[in-house]
């Protein structure tokens, strides 16, 4: 009798053993469908909320050989938000672009991708999925990317972008796509095609392939100057283009006073009307127009302008004297 009573307690325990394998077993799936069904050799976690998480894992493989990383590396929270906080996306549609990041993002981004980054090692890579509330929109969106020091630059991967995102909802209908060194066409619905991170100063696209006609940009793999004397750099640029824009407005509105004039005087010889002298047009010095040319010039040297722009409003500020 005692035996059949063992007997039975081991067998409700195999029982209980059994049934939770299968649990165990069938979250494991889901959490691979929600990561698009891959199983990221993940080394250690850094932050997690829900979806949302920072963690280091091995690197993953484009070809047979990929180099090492310059890990651990040191980037100060501050800088990293600087960096991702500068970089601006182009929605297909859209008229303006918008941040990739928000305020929120960043401020959590900051301080956890600076930790793994000073903690993976050369073999391993940092990815992280985010979602926050972007510019031009009301609910939540997550994106995914993996990121990695290499050749003292920020490599940035980018796999999800803004996609609409359902806090506890179930992804595995629309799994989220992992940032990789590996290329693969986008989906319809992760379509990469359909944005385009605005060039800036200190940012290039990668590269793909040896031969010229085999080369391919992955506009979906910046690679980022993380340096101060980058940020320096463009925002003086965007300086001296916010105040060559200002200095064209100022004219564009003298001319269109000066149009204004001419109109009234028309009307008034048709009429009959005696004419009103026309004000005094404010005299322009040499001297300010010898810095308009050179901040022309230097724009011109920048790339902030083309050659066609750039003889256009040479011609506007010499017509002007």
């Amino acid at each position: 009798m005692r035996r059949k009573a063992v007997l039975g307690k081991t067998a409700m325990l195999y029982g209980r053993i059994i049934v939770t394998a299968v649990l165990a077993l069938s979250f494991a799936g889901c959490g691979a469908n929600l990561m698009n069904g891959k199983d990221a050799e993940v080394q250690s976690v850094i932050w997690k909320n829900k979806d949302q998480f920072v963690r280091i894992e091995n690197q993953d493989h484009d070809s047979i050989m990929v180099a090492s990383n310059d890990h651990p590396a040191k980037l100060s929270p501050n800088l990293i938000r600087k960096t991702l906080g500068s970089l601006e996306v182009q929605f297909e549609g859209e008229e303006n672009p918008v941040p990739v990041f928000s305020p929120e993002e960043l401020d959590i981004l900051g301080d956890t991708l600076s930790r793994g980054l000073a903690q993976a090692g050369p073999r391993e890579d940092v990815t992280f999925a985010i979602a926050g509330v972007h510019q031009g929109h009301v609910g939540p969106e997550i994106s995914t990317y993996r990121l990695f020091v290499a050749k003292d630059r920020l490599n940035l991967i980018i796999g999800t972008l803004h996609q609409e995102y359902t806090p506890n909802s179930d992804q595995s209908t629309y799994p989220l796509m992992l940032a990789g060194r590996k290329y693969t066409l986008p989906s319809n619905r992760n379509a990469q095609t359909g944005w385009t991170i605005v060039p800036r100063v200190g940012m290039k696209y990668k590269t793909n392939g040896a031969l010229t006609s085999d080369v391919v940009t992955r506009r979906d793999w910046l690679i980022l100057n993380p340096t101060p004397e980058s940020f320096r750099e463009a925002a003086q640029m965007w300086e001296d283009s916010a105040q060559f824009e200002s200095e064209q407005q100022k004219m564009q509105r003298k001319i269109d006073k000066m149009e204004q004039s001419i109109e009234q005087m028309k009307q008034n010889s048709m009429s009959g009307a005696p004419a009103a002298a026309p004000a005094a047009a404010e005299p322009m010095g040499l001297n300010k127009i010898e810095q308009r040319l050179q901040m022309l010039q230097q724009l011109k040297n920048k790339g902030l302008i083309n050659e066609e722009d750039f003889l256009a409003k040479k011609q506007e500020i010499l017509d002007s004297i």
